[in-house]
């Protein structure tokens, strides 16, 4: 994919904070050092700080300067577990539930979850926000046949974590999950939900997630502002992978 001028200008402001080891508080070159950087013009300059300003990445001072205001937040999300166990520190990390409703499994959601015509889902839309500000955009699918009850569950505690609740009261534990990442433009509900420039991409991941019997209970969408956010992503060591493996054998062969 292309990138603009500007774009470029973005990232290299970025990688400037991250290589000098800025910390908030810290102070950016000025826009005419940025602009003989980057080798682009002014005008370049000023419309990617706007863009950073916007994503509470850096701020403005009149007559002093550019200021970080924010690191990336560390986002690992190839880590078992909810949104606030994938991510790195965060001072406050709130969660508004938008709906929870239930509806027909799509032909997507009833491949990815082994249903049949006719099954339906648990859709569970969330947005997350860190330090007041829109982060991630969250959307679950559980079979419902798998967690009856579970909107009244999630609407008596909004701010609780999801995982947890299907784990202590449905027996949905997370033993592992298969994702992908893409970065592309995001629908219309995701940039406004992120509140999002018409220009800005979004970091999408779509997966499914599944129990010790591989047994599939969600099917998850997750769209990240990918200006707030570094990602990274573990890899399963091949003799924990062949343990797990065996494990799943053994529980669905039985004794």
């Amino acid at each position: 994919m292309t990138i603009t001028r500007y774009e470029a200008t973005v990232q290299l402001i970025e990688a400037y904070v991250e290589e000098h080891d800025l910390d908030v508080g810290d102070k950016l070159p000025t826009e005419h050092e940025i602009a003989q950087m980057a080798g682009v013009s002014l005008i370049t300059v000023r419309r990617a700080m706007t863009e950073l300003v916007q994503a509470g990445f850096v701020r403005r001072e009149q007559g002093r300067g550019t200021f970080v205001k924010a690191r990336r937040i560390d986002a690992e999300t190839t880590r078992l577990g909810g949104l606030r166990d994938t991510l790195g520190k965060v001072s406050s990390l709130t969660t508004e539930v938008l709906s929870v409703r239930r509806v027909d499994a799509s032909f997507a959601r009833r491949s990815a979850l082994a249903l049949d015509p006719g099954d339906e889902v648990w859709e569970v839309r969330r947005l997350r926000r860190i330090d007041g500000e829109p982060a991630v955009l969250e959307v679950a699918a559980v079979p419902a046949a798998l967690a009856p009850g579970l909107d009244k569950q999630v609407l008596r505690d909004p701010a609780g974590s999801l995982y947890r609740l299907l784990a202590d009261s449905h027996g949905l534990e997370e033993a592992y999950e298969e994702q992908a990442l893409v970065v592309r433009r995001p629908d219309p509900e995701t940039r406004s939900c992120l509140a999002l420039e018409p220009q800005r991409l979004a970091v999408i991941i779509t997966g499914t997630s599944y129990t010790r019997s591989r047994l599939a209970f969600d099917s998850f969408y997750l769209a990240f502002d990918p200006l707030r956010f570094t990602f990274h992503l573990r890899s399963t060591p091949q003799d924990a992978l062949l343990a797990r493996t065996a494990v799943s054998e053994g529980d669905r062969d039985g004794p």
